[in-house]
């Protein structure tokens, strides 16, 4: 049997899982959210190391979540500010056009920033506009499967196995 507190870990570990494929949902935190409920109100089914297991890939889903596409970007030498205006694009065209809004909103605003630069060629431009895309297209599917593993990991470790595990 479900206890309520297990209930609303479930549920914050499941919205985490969802929001990773909604651009600006923080599915991170909403994650470690989920594990910081059962931890502080659940059975006590969950140790020290699972807690802390738990933290490091949420802590590194936000990170991803937050970095991945301006690190890709940056990689193949856009600017800082072409990152920051294409990721502010990418938010606004989400609410406009939905996913498909965020892909081309990133893709166009770096590749047309990139492109008024002195300094940069057409296909200089047109590979960081999709290198960009690219990272943050990865960094999403990073994050969905760091946050779908702290869903499977809390189901078989707290759920499941519950307190006979050693972990």
């Amino acid at each position: 049997m479900i206890d309520a507190v297990a209930l609303v870990a479930l549920a914050l570990l499941i919205a985490g899982v969802i929001a990773s494929v909604v651009p600006g949902v923080p599915a991170g935190l909403l994650s470690l959210a989920g594990v910081y409920v059962e931890f502080l109100f659940g059975s006590g089914d969950m140790t020290y190391w699972l807690l802390f297991s738990f933290t490091v890939v949420g802590v590194l889903a936000v990170v991803v979540d937050l970095f991945g596409g301006a690190v890709a970007a940056r990689g193949r030498g856009a600017s800082g500010t072409t990152t920051l205006i294409a990721a502010v694009t990418g938010l606004v065209l989400f609410f406009v056009a939905g996913p498909i809004g965020v892909v081309v909103g990133m893709f166009l605003a770096v590749f047309l920033l990139e492109l008024r630069r002195e300094d940069r060629s057409f296909d200089e431009a047109w590979d960081n506009g999709v290198w960009a895309t690219a990272g943050m297209l990865a960094s999403g599917l990073a994050v969905f499967l760091l946050v779908t593993s702290m869903l499977v990991g809390y189901v078989v470790f707290v759920l499941w196995l519950g307190s006979g595990t050693t972990f």
